[in-house]
């Protein structure tokens, strides 16, 4: 279908991933933000905004709906703009989503571009793109979640708490305490205590449930458990003696409140918990994932593609001013967040293109050839050859918005 592109706003129509650790009922926060009816027991897990084959958005043009990557390929100029063009060719380089865990995700990781054109060429099927998919995570209430290795004096403390993992490994050749900061020589001794403890799950299970089954009697006994202990008595309960189940005292347990967040980077273990949040990551659905998921479990890959980093993770604190960025370190995306109160404005200057999700409230986007009526739950393709546009609200407005910085 032949089109006429025009410089203005365009809505989106997306696609809802309904994972089994998406929120549900009552609870679900999904068809809340699109204002759609729920389904008895049905979980909504991610919305996705973007042009991923796995769930693509559709945009509409003159009253048709059409693909976005299809509307993209027929206006790249005009839609994407030169410096996205120049960088990536003709392709959204990001993919925007909204994501509700009522559930624990996986342990996880992403492999850096290089890795994932390896994976990808030998697992397609579990590998589907060749790129990486470093990310940002940006809780629209709160986010539970399990970030980046612990600082090596902490896991330490966490050996000699639960001497059951080293009885399982085997004893470390000495102890973090009392190490410098982090040293690189402590560091290499972690990675190979916790590639040991990965792989010789897959070879000694009997050994690992008797460990993790010691681990929860101690739990059980214990007169005042801690956050921790809760998630590892649940999350055993569902999954059983799951390797998984150690990174629970091994990774940092982060709360983000509302406008805080996160980047990842490649190579960084994570599981979110619960919470709701937006979320943006270079276009792709490559994950390697080890433990805590009836998903395919690749330990091996996991092993290879960690930093093994360890320490706090660095959060996004967010702004309480109208409009604040949060700049990533990466080249495909990054995410501004608009909150306006009654009869306010902000105006942008866009040289690329970008998608906003109407998070809160309602009001206008003002451009060149007129204005566009927004809502809560709208999300809209702001092209790059948008000269300008207004954000105004009516009563209250809040926006997040992933462009190509």
């Amino acid at each position: 279908m032949k089109l006429e592109f025009v410089a203005r706003p365009y809505e989106l129509i997306n696609k809802i991933q309904n994972y089994s650790w998406g929120t549900r009922n009552e609870q679900a926060f999904i068809p809340r933000l699109l204002n759609m009816a729920v389904e008895p027991d049905r979980p909504y897990a991610e919305l996705w905004m973007g042009t991923h084959p796995n769930a693509p958005s559709e945009v509409v043009v003159d009253g048709h709906q059409i693909l976005l990557g299809e509307f993209i390929r027929q206006f790249p100029q005009q839609i994407l703009g030169t410096r996205v063009i120049k960088r990536f060719g003709v392709q959204l380089p990001f993919l925007f989503k909204v994501l509700s865990a009522g559930e624990a995700l996986s342990i996880q990781a992403h492999p850096n571009k290089q890795q994932a054109e390896v994976l990808h060429q030998r697992d397609p099927e579990h590998y589907p793109d060749d790129n990486h998919k470093p990310e940002i995570a940006i809780a629209l209430d709160e986010l539970t979640a399990l970030v980046g290795f612990r600082s090596l004096k902490e896991i330490d403390a966490v050996l000699r708490t639960f001497t059951e993992i080293l009885e399982f490994t085997g004893p470390l050749e000495f102890t973090f305490v009392g190490a410098r900061d982090e040293e690189q020589e402590n560091r290499q001794t972690f990675r190979q205590f916790y590639q040991t403890l990965m792989l010789k799950s897959q070879t000694h299970t009997t050994e690992m449930e008797t460990a993790l089954n010691k681990i929860e009697q101690k739990l059980l006994q214990k007169k005042k458990r801690d956050e921790r202990d809760e998630w590892f008595l649940k999350l055993k309960k569902k999954y059983g003696a799951d390797v998984g189940l150690f990174s629970i005292y091994l990774l940092n347990l982060l709360h983000l409140k509302k406008g805080q967040g996160v980047f990842l980077k490649a190579g960084v273990p994570h599981a979110y918990l619960k919470g709701n949040i937006v979320e943006c990551m270079a276009n792709s659905d490559n994950v390697v994932r080890a433990g805590l998921t009836p998903k395919f479990k690749d330990v091996k890959t996991l092993i290879e593609i960690l930093t093994y980093e360890t320490g706090p993770v660095e959060i996004y604190e967010g702004g309480q001013n109208e409009k604040y960025v949060y700049k990533t370190p990466v080249d495909e995306f990054s995410i501004t967040h608009v909150n306006l109160d009654e009869k306010s404005n902000v105006s942008f200057f866009p040289e690329t293109v970008s998608i906003m999700m109407v998070v809160n409230g309602q009001g206008e986007i003002v451009f060149n050839k007129g204005r566009l009526a927004i809502k809560k739950g709208q999300s809209i393709l702001l092209p790059a050859g948008i000269a300008s546009f207004e954000l105004v609200s009516d009563g209250s407005l809040e926006i997040f918005s992933a462009y190509v910085p």
